[in-house]
């Protein structure tokens, strides 16, 4: 099966609006993680906030990674402004990384290149802020009456925060809209659709989008996912499953970490037959060699995630790609931070790169953003693909305990803590690990670009 070439990439993460942005984090080995506020939130968290965990309509952890300060400007895009504007920021922060991806990939202003253009973009089916608007008046309905009831005041109102009067009702499609809302800004093909894979959303998007060029159904495609759900809702449902680290450590693949960070953002890719790319003489920035695919199917918990699984996605990653594990020069770990997760996938790991006798060097960096949740490939796409053009592997911060034995895949020594420069005097290869909720597992293989002559 024909390679892709990926030849744009854009991103919008936590105190990161480009890749160059992201990457200069990286290399300042900057953490962008900082404390929730009433802006992110939409009210003062004090209100729902209990350090102790488990206790019911509160959550116990404050720490997330956010996106702040986001100019966004309606004008730049093929769509009414008014519209636009009443738009979630699901739809506009999608409308920026595409268009910053079609930039990139130099087919901006290409009409009849980007007519044959499809869209594929992981979304998370969560409610978001915009989203919950649209609930206000049944909130004002139902609940009321209530309150008035138990203060004994006839005339009780709520305040002006339940108002619906500039909720868009578009914005309770947030998670299938936004894909559809991107072809017709820029005039794309009828090809575009949104997953949810949960936190393996962005391996699962491009898999399709792959199919879609390999298919001949498409020369170019859009894909990518991400995160904007409503802050309270996710911190409310994480805490509610005890995701979030009850010591306050988060520190992926370190032995003291119980718990993750969730974060919000979004990355794209511009997708392209790799033979395609070539002949048209496109900046190839990677080339996805596999991308294996798996799910648990039954398990014990739908948390719980399952090695075997993961190792499924391993097999069929490098079986499609007919490369040898031991090609692989760094692997960018899924390390959510969970000590379930984390040594689950050490184990995954050290099953199947030992049985090969790869030893890639190892890292992740949600300890520098957090876990982007459906996005958290993006995080690794974007940080490998700069790598491998920069020939240095970022160092995964503020790690004091590292995970992994010795003579372990995940170990001490493999574990890269500060910045290294790139292993391989040949083709620079690494391999990214995505595993979600309920065991949908995926693992992909890039190869360093090349300018096309």
């Amino acid at each position: 099966m024909e390679k892709i070439a990926i030849i744009g990439l854009s991103c919008l993460f936590p105190d990161a609006k480009n890749p160059e942005e992201f990457w200069q984090n990286l290399t300042e080995e900057k953490d962008a993680i900082s404390s929730l506020s009433v802006a992110d939130l939409g009210i003062d968290p004090a209100i729902f906030y209990d350090s102790d965990k488990g206790k019911p309509e509160k959550f116990y952890f404050l720490k997330g990674g956010f996106i702040r300060d986001f100019k966004f400007d309606a004008s730049e895009y093929n769509l009414p402004g008014v519209f636009v504007e009443s738009l979630d920021n699901t739809f506009k922060w999608s409308l920026y990384a595409a268009k910053q991806a079609i930039i990139q990939s130099g087919y901006w202003g290409n009409k009849t290149a980007l007519s044959k253009c499809g869209v594929i973009l992981g979304t998370l089916a969560l409610p978001t802020k915009a989203s919950n608007q649209l609930f206000a008046p049944l909130y004002q309905q139902t609940i009321e009456p209530a309150i008035g009831e138990l203060l004994q005041e006839k005339d009780f109102r709520l305040g002006g925060a339940l108002t619906a009067a500039k909720a868009s009702p578009y914005n309770a499609m947030v998670s299938g809209l936004p894909a559809a809302i991107i072809s017709r800004a820029f005039s794309l093909s009828g090809t575009h659709c949104c997953i949810d894979a949960a936190c393996s959303s962005a391996f699962y998007a491009i898999k399709l989008a792959s199919h879609y060029l390999q298919s001949g159904k498409a020369d170019l495609m859009l894909a990518g996912a991400i995160s904007c759900s409503d802050p309270l809702f996710l911190r409310m449902l994480f805490s509610g499953i005890q995701g979030y680290p009850e010591n306050g450590i988060s520190r992926p693949l370190d032995k003291a970490s119980r718990g993750l960070i969730t974060s919000e953002g979004i990355g794209m890719v511009m997708l392209k037959r790799y033979s395609d790319a070539v002949r048209d003489g496109d900046r190839i920035l990677a080339t996805i060699c596999g991308n294996g695919l798996s799910n648990d199917g039954k398990g014990k918990h739908l948390l719980s995630p399952n090695a075997q699984g993961q190792t499924l996605a391993y097999k069929r990653a490098y079986a499609e790609a007919n490369l040898n594990p031991q090609t692989i020069d760094y692997l960018e770990c899924h390390a959510t931070g969970t000590l379930l997760g984390d040594t689950t996938e050490c184990n995954s790991v050290e099953g199947f790169f030992g049985q090969h006798q790869a030893t890639p060097l190892v890292g992740s960096a949600k300890t520098n953003v957090g876990h982007l949740l459906v996005a958290a490939g993006m995080v690794g796409i974007t940080k490998t693909i700069l790598s491998m053009s920069h020939g240095v592997i970022p160092a995964t911060i503020d790690i004091s305990e590292p995970m992994g034995s010795e003579h372990n895949v995940i170990s001490p020594q493999n574990i890269v803590r500060t910045a290294t420069p790139w292993p391989s005097k040949g083709t620079k290869r690494v391999a990214l690990s995505a595993f979600g909720f309920g065991g949908t597992n995926s693992h992909l293989i890039l190869e360093q670009g090349e300018v096309s002559k």
